[in-house]
């Protein structure tokens, strides 16, 4: 009964219902109840089940991610080579097809070194969404028929790219002189060139990425 009462205080927020973080504070005292309980059992009675894992939850309609598909994502990304904004291209190439964060492309989390550099030359270095851990993934992979490269078009696009610093994303302020994009900059372009190249609203980086997620998702 304590737990639905905090649950109720909780879902009530000052601008209506917040039912997303009642749903992350009864998984919280859920999973606190389950640690402390098995650190110091003599402190609880046996007779008294977790009380988070029967709390009534308000039901709420999850909104599902925009996705776009790997026809538009190079479709935007060849659209941007052409008008002259190989960064947009390369970030949107890099949600897709290594599911990395824009946020972190952009803060220059991949870096030119992280390509095929002198100890790995047939990988880039990434982080994986969901672990969090840094692996070399492969670009290709050698046959009797000589190499297959496995994203052979992504690397077209990054050949377009100019090396301007260390990070691979950088625009250049005045000669000789480059700095990391700005979010909002950054969205800017993506919003002029969808439209120019008539694009959906719904194409972002982040729609990117999600759709590099579905397409593996659906190749199991």
């Amino acid at each position: 009964v304590s737990a639905d009462k905090i649950y109720e205080l909780i879902l009530q927020g000052p601008r209506g219902e917040r039912p997303r973080q009642g749903e992350k504070a009864v998984a919280l005292c859920r999973r606190a109840w389950r640690v402390v309980h098995r650190l110091y059992p003599d402190q609880f009675d046996r007779a008294v089940p977790n009380p988070w894992d029967g709390v009534t939850k308000q039901p709420r309609t999850k909104k599902a991610k925009a996705a776009v598909t790997r026809e538009l994502v190079y479709r935007f990304a060849w659209g941007c080579i052409e008008n002259g904004q190989p960064g947009a291209a390369a970030a949107a190439v890099i949600c897709f097809e290594w599911l990395q964060r824009p946020e972190n492309i952009l803060a220059g989390y991949i870096r030119w070194t992280d390509y095929r550099s002198g100890d790995w030359p047939n990988a880039i270095k990434i982080e994986h969404h969901k672990t969090g851990a840094v692996v070399w993934h492969p670009l290709e992979e050698m046959t009797d028929a000589g190499p297959v490269k496995f994203y052979e078009e992504a690397e077209r696009i990054l050949a377009q790219l100019p090396r301007l610093g260390v990070p691979m994303i950088l625009r250049e302020v005045r000669k000789g002189v480059t700095k990391p994009y700005s979010f909002s900059g950054m969205q800017k372009i993506i919003q002029t060139m969808r439209n120019k190249i008539g694009l959906p609203a719904t194409f972002t980086l982040d729609a990117c990425r999600h759709g590099g997620m579905t397409e593996l998702e659906e190749a199991e």
